[in-house]
């Protein structure tokens, strides 16, 4: 399942990426999140991100984030979710 962020994921766009995200975890396909045309994004958002990841892994899920926009990579180094961005 792969799920398109939007260019801008402030404080706003937490609860629907929330809500998109709870729907994806537990479905049982490995969830590829596209973060390529992510042009802005806030702390609200990368923590839903985070705790998708962990709520993934504990359903044994893969989770990964492909194609980080340049800003997405920055500010998920930063908030150390870089782990999850695909080579």
């Amino acid at each position: 399942m792969t799920i398109a962020l939007p260019a801008v994921l402030d404080t706003p766009a937490a609860a629907p990426l929330r809500q998109t995200l709870r729907d994806a975890v537990g479905t049982g396909q490995p969830i590829q999140i596209d973060a390529s045309g992510v042009e802005r994004i806030g702390q609200a958002c990368l923590q839903v991100l985070a705790a998708a990841e962990a709520a993934a892994e504990e359903a044994g899920q893969d989770f990964r984030i492909v194609g980080a926009s340049p800003v997405f990579a920055d500010m998920a180094t930063l908030a150390a979710l870089d782990t999850l961005i695909a080579a």
